[in-house]
């Protein structure tokens, strides 16, 4: 029927009629939150210029200036006089080290840091005087990771910083597929390689790089592709790890990306000031959080009508008038209109919107897997991470890699899902995550 149904066809949600419905249920949980959002922009512009119509513009500066706002409030009751009060907290050193406790208590995984021999490294010219590069250099490192029963998983490069060349964006790359082997010898497995690639805040030691939380976010969102790369268990390679349905394969990513927000996490492990060593205090913490969740809303009904968008270009009436069918600008327009999102009139920000390319009738998927990593997190986790006990944050993270990550793309995500959770996903714990204040 169209480009959407055959796109959609090998993925979770199987057809658009799936994913329309899927958006109708977002739309409408969020729509009550969205409402009470616009309009304390809408109080804020009042306030501030004498007008309360909120133009497309002012979506940005006034959730900016609301959340500013905020957050000053929050550092007066932290007792602090700086505005922004988790300066300072997030390093690369310490981000790494909340990884190996996660796996660690998660998995019984140990992640250890070693040399990379000098053939192996990409971020210096070794048809050069290799030994100058590598003093000037604190970009690349690698790390091992061993499980207790089951030995070793793979190994993981951390390209972190930037340099001239170097690919802009954050990004988790396959090196090497694992896959198990069997031949006339016996069986054995081919361990995966993987590349995590991002632009953090340069520094002259990796280690001491100051970072903002966004970006700890970003590393751990990455971290979790890389899990999963390690974790699959598959015979073939080209399911290994995150080679599964486009609409499933964010979800263990969004779900590592919330530990780097979960109050207790930060508090206990993740957050500790780079000069004193001082762990971020829990008031703190749940404020970051709370920062976090200012707005949601109408960053949520912007995704909606950026999927609906998306669906409405691939599916089964074109958006071109010299077929009969609308321009993609009015089609774009008319979703912002019916949304209450605000439009500019007479531009055309949907050329520029690369994803419209690169996702095809799949844009939805951003959504769709934050609703299950949300329900992964409130099923196996949120209860479990405020625990004493090891044991309780073990039998979580065993079950989540035992019942899904170590299947890679070789079994049915709604099955998978299904065990993990006892029943069918919801967008119930998304909503109650993003409404906490």
């Amino acid at each position: 029927k169209s480009y959407a149904h055959r796109v959609l066809s090998d993925r979770m949600v199987e057809n658009p009629q799936n994913v329309a419905q899927f958006l109708n249920e977002m739309e409408k949980r969020s729509r009550g939150m969205f409402e009470k959002e616009m309009e304390l922009m809408m109080k804020a512009k009042q306030y501030v210029e004498g007008d309360s119509q909120i133009q497309a513009w002012d979506v940005p500066f006034y959730s900016n200036f609301i959340k500013a706002q905020r957050q000053h409030q929050r550092s007066q009751e932290e007792g602090g006089d700086s505005d922004d009060s988790t300066q300072g907290y997030f390093t690369v050193e310490n981000s790494i080290n909340g990884m190996k406790a996660l796996v660690s208590d998660l998995f019984g995984i140990d992640m250890k840091e070693v040399e990379i021999p000098i053939e192996e490294r990409w971020d210096i010219d070794t048809t050069t005087n290799a030994q100058d590069q590598l003093a000037a250099c604190a970009g690349l490192r690698k790390f091992e990771f061993h499980h207790e029963h089951d030995g070793a998983l793979g190994s993981m490069y951390f390209d972190l910083h930037p340099r001239d060349g170097k690919f802009v964006h954050a990004a988790h790359f396959t090196i090497r597929c694992g896959r198990n082997r069997e031949d006339d010898i016996g069986s054995d497995r081919q361990l995966p390689i993987v590349a995590l690639v991002c632009n953090l805040s340069p520094s002259s030691s990796s280690s001491n790089a100051l970072l903002s939380h966004s970006e700890v976010e970003t590393l751990y969102h990455e971290f979790g592709h890389g899990v999963h790369s390690l974790l699959s268990r598959c015979s073939f390679q080209h399911l290994s790890g995150t080679r599964a349905a486009m609409d499933f394969v964010e979800t263990p990513s969004h779900f590592f990306e919330t530990f780097a927000r979960d109050p207790s996490f930060l508090s206990r492990i993740l957050a500790r000031h780079y000069m004193t060593g001082e762990p971020m205090s829990e008031l703190r913490a749940q404020h970051l959080k709370q920062s976090h969740n200012d707005f949601r809303s109408v960053e949520v009904q912007t995704q909606i009508v950026h999927s609906r968008f998306d669906q409405a270009l691939f599916g089964e009436n074109p958006c071109s008038p010299a077929l009969g069918g609308s321009s993609t600008t009015d089609v774009f327009e008319r979703l912002h209109r019916e949304a209450g999102v605000p439009f500019a009139v007479g531009t055309h920000w949907h050329s520029r919107f690369g994803h419209l390319v690169s996702y095809g009738a799949g844009y939805y998927g951003y959504l769709y897997a934050q609703v299950f990593a949300a329900d992964i997190w409130s099923s196996c986790m949120s209860a479990k991470i405020n625990s004493t006990s090891s044991s309780s944050l073990r039998e979580g993270g065993t079950k989540i890699w035992k019942e899904m990550l170590i299947h890679g793309g070789g079994k049915d995500p709604k099955k998978m899902l299904k065990v993990v959770l006892g029943r069918d996903p919801s967008v119930e714990p998304f909503f109650e995550g993003i409404s906490e204040r």
